[in-house]
């Protein structure tokens, strides 16, 4: 399926999410129409199943030449020893590795998950270990730090921002230039940290800022993945953002978010084709076009439908390298190969950690089920 009148260029799809097994055909069918070679899955928490990586591992088993999985932490220590956080985090990164994760996904600094966690600073000694052990096995990190500035601000927040519970503004939250700080003073200490800094930074208004960034750190990364906030920023001033891309077009990665929605309904309800069309349609055509283009009417996070965008109109080398080059630079020419035995023992843990997490002294409920049956799939294919 062409989109468009878009260039037919391979597509590396940094940032996408994947829910549950059960949407496993759907995910594939709507990245083979989109015009998606491969994809990275990124691993959020989730409070019922604790960790979503069996469910990617299990895509990735199915699709082994074009899925990447970026797995997630056990957040729960959080709860359990916030004190070793770090040398918890430290520690897993080898399981993760032995079982084929190419990389890793925080989304702990997403203000909203931060403040639930709760998670210590970013910069603490607390985190050392974790840092230190990323730089050392040279782990590729996924990293969603902030939300746009406007959701601090009761003001100017987006109706569709406040009805997902994102207004920052009453204090109880930590403030983005908080945040930002203890960032940049994680990439000071640990300047080979290889990171992709997740929706630009959340500073596609502050491009002299991230210039800096990008300039004094050189193994950090953004990606495209919307927040529409980011292209309304973009078009406000075409040549200067149509500079920044040419500039560091290194260091700059496609991403979409399709999948994001599913995570927050319930898994049967599925992954919407037209709104994973339309977050494809806004990231080609600002950086494919010349012209002015309209937001697709999706909703969600693409409100203010009928609004005008412009595209800056890349030519073909920078494309290719947003595309997909920098990713296998950052990443990988191919996926890690998948290690049965060591997912199996995973999925194991996580059923045991999920009973615990599920009785009366904690109160949480528990759903063992996918990791149960990711782990008889796995045993089948030994």
């Amino acid at each position: 399926m062409k989109l468009l009148n878009f260039k037919d260029l391979r597509i590396t799809d940094c940032h996408i999410h994947y829910a549950h097994p059960s949407l496993k055909g759907q995910l594939l069918d709507i990245c083979e129409q989109l015009g998606i070679n491969r994809l990275n899955i990124v691993c959020t928490p989730d409070m019922n199943r604790l960790s979503l990586i069996p469910d990617a591992l299990h895509l990735k088993s199915q699709a082994a030449e074009k899925t990447f999985v970026f797995g997630g932490l056990d957040v729960s220590v959080y709860f359990r020893e916030p004190e070793r956080v770090g040398k918890e985090f430290a520690e897993s990164i080898d399981g993760l590795i032995e079982m084929g994760c190419d990389g890793i996904k925080m989304i702990e600094g997403k203000p909203g998950m931060r403040k639930m966690l709760p998670v210590p600073a970013f910069n603490s000694d607390v985190f050392a270990p974790y840092w230190e052990k990323m730089v050392e096995k040279q782990m590729p990190l996924v990293f969603h730090v902030n939300d746009p500035q406007e959701f601090w601000d009761e003001q100017k927040i987006p109706n569709w921002g406040k009805e997902q519970g994102w207004f920052y503004g009453d204090g109880s939250f930590i403030h983005y230039e908080e945040q930002y700080a203890e960032i940049l003073d994680v990439l000071k200490n640990y300047p080979n940290l290889k990171v992709i800094l997740a929706h630009f930074f959340f500073m596609s208004g502050q491009l002299e800022r991230l210039g800096e960034i990008l300039d004094e750190y050189p193994n950090v990364a953004v990606d495209l993945t919307p927040g529409i906030e980011m292209y309304f920023n973009f078009s406000k001033n075409l040549m200067k953002s149509r500079d920044f891309f040419i500039r560091y077009q290194d260091r700059i990665l496609f991403g979409t978010d399709i999948g994001a929605k599913a995570l927050l309904v319930k898994p049967e309800e599925g992954i919407q084709f037209d709104e994973s069309r339309g977050r494809v349609e806004v990231v080609r055509s600002f950086l494919e076009l010349e012209k002015e283009f309209e937001l697709p009417e999706t909703g969600f996070l693409f409100s203010g439908e009928g609004a005008r965008l412009h595209g800056i109109g890349l030519e073909n080398d920078v494309l290719e390298k947003i595309y997909e080059e920098n990713f296998k630079r950052m990443v990988g020419e191919k996926p890690q190969v998948l290690n049965y035995e060591a997912i199996i023992a995973y999925c194991e843990r996580l059923e045991r950690m999920i009973a615990i997490m599920g009785s009366a002294q904690h109160g949480m409920p528990g759903d063992p089920s996918v990791a149960r049956m990711v782990k008889t799939y796995f045993e089948s294919r030994l």
